[in-house]
């Protein structure tokens, strides 16, 4: 009876300890497994970073956007709006975009239309600036109602008209404290005398607006029949607090979209 007792004993702490061991292997296995799985999950968006990193380079070589002029910086964050916004399907077909870089000179040809159809650059032009903005040098945005300021950000295109500018192109923006209030600000795309290489020439810079981006006579009209009813525009400056925070340069939103 006492042999049977011991080795019941015996018997009970040995499958105590296999159970503590399997316990133990499997807290362990289980450990590992998600280890794994997060180097799997830390590779795949490396991956996929890696992937769109590259189309957009390729993409900036291929509309030579180099001999225009156009930092590649400046295309990258254009374009990661343009196909956040073509994923959240508020933009037309067509399959271009336009860029106003605030961060060159008024005599300096700063607006670009990109044609990703064509892969090329479709335009290039002058463009002003709000009055209050600065002289030569665009460096202060307001979205405030009388500031004469530009703003800064994503615009989208809405429907032509026939106002006191004459041809001009509605614009609107929903980025609140950048561009919210452009189309109750009248912020337009129109034409006007003083944005001329004649201009420039005589007095070293473009005129200025009340806030409007102003195209230059001869080329305006074709610009704004190509790029009207939702297409996007961009109004970049090197402003990191805007570069930060905006919505729509979200790039982890756009990689798991296009490498699911």
């Amino acid at each position: 009876m006492t042999s049977n007792f011991g080795f019941m004993r015996i018997q009970f702490f040995l499958t105590l300890f296999a159970l503590s061991f399997f316990c133990e292997f499997r807290a362990e296995n289980i450990q590992k497994n998600r280890l794994t799985d997060s180097i799997s999950t830390a590779t795949m968006l490396s991956i996929k970073f890696f992937l769109f990193e590259n189309k957009v380079k390729n993409l900036y070589q291929e509309i030579d956007a180099t001999s225009y002029n156009l930092s590649y910086e400046v295309f990258r964050y254009a374009y990661i709006g343009y196909l956040t916004l073509r994923i959240e399907q508020r933009l037309n077909e067509k399959n271009l975009f336009s860029i106003i870089d605030f961060t060159k000179k008024s005599n300096e040809k700063r607006f670009y239309t990109i044609d990703l159809q064509q892969k090329k650059i479709i335009y290039n032009t002058y463009v002003s600036h709000g009055k209050k903005s600065g002289d030569s040098v665009c460096d202060s945005f307001s979205d405030v109602f009388e500031s004469h300021k530009s703003s800064l950000g994503f615009y989208i295109t809405g429907n032509t008209y026939n106002g006191s500018n004459g041809f001009s192109l509605q614009l609107y923006g929903d980025e609140k404290g950048y561009n919210s209030n452009m189309a109750k600000r009248g912020v337009v795309i129109h034409t006007a005398d003083y944005v001329s290489e004649a201009y420039i020439a005589k007095n070293g810079r473009l005129g200025r607006s009340f806030g409007c981006p102003v195209l230059p006579e001869n080329i305006y009209k074709q610009v704004i029949e190509t790029i009207k009813n939702k297409t996007l525009i961009f109004a970049y400056y090197n402003d990191e607090k805007y570069l930060m925070t905006s919505k729509y340069l979200n790039v982890n939103k756009i990689i798991e979209f296009l490498y699911l």
